[in-house]
């Protein structure tokens, strides 16, 4: 009886020991191809049939529904240019450009992946073709609760959250369109004391 009991005991160990490292894996990281430009990341591979088995695991565990190739591609940013994690009380100048695309959209999320809301109980996004630019095309978006002119993206609330930029119809989904692409810069302009 007590070999019984210390191989249940073992058993149960090392399920739980094993379902814990396996959520850990899964949550962590959308497994390998990461590509990387600036502060954001993107998985190319997540919306495929040919994505890795961590990827495939963490799509569904949140379940997202990424772009396909064909579609496009998601980067996702959690922290600022001096590596600092982005916090929701915080006030961020989001500069620069994005690779060619023929639509682009820019969210505020949770960690988690929940689009986050305004207190009026709109999605806090921006778009593409209602943005205010430069003469050479770039762009500012300031984010934070504090109402900015220009561009703003609406933040309210404490803790961390994730910028989203998806890029529609893009040739950076391809291995050709990677090669020289740039992303906007995520700058701290100020916190509350």
């Amino acid at each position: 009886m007590r070999a019984f009991t210390e191989l249940f005991a073992i058993l149960i160990i090392g399920l739980t020991l094993g379902g814990a490292l396996s959520w850990m894996s899964i949550q962590s990281n959308h497994g390998f191809g990461t590509l990387k430009i600036g502060q954001w990341t993107a998985w190319p591979q997540s919306g495929s049939i040919d994505a890795d088995p961590y990827t495939k695991a963490k799509v569904a565990a949140d379940g997202d529904v990424p772009l396909g190739a064909a579609e496009g591609l998601a980067f996702h940013a959690t922290v600022d240019l001096r590596g600092d994690p982005l916090r929701l009380d915080c006030q961020y100048n989001i500069q620069g450009q994005t690779p060619p695309a023929r639509f682009w959209t820019l969210s505020a999320h949770s960690i988690d992946g929940h689009v986050l809301k305004t207190p009026l109980g709109n999605a806090s996004n921006i778009i593409s073709r209602s943005l205010l630019r430069g003469t050479k095309g770039d762009f500012v978006v300031s984010t934070g609760p504090q109402l900015a002119s220009g561009n703003w993206l609406e933040t309210t609330g404490i803790g961390p959250f994730q910028l989203i930029i998806r890029l529609y119809d893009s040739p950076i989904t391809g291995a050709s369109g990677i090669s020289g692409a740039k992303m906007p810069t995520i700058e701290l302009v100020g916190c509350p004391t």
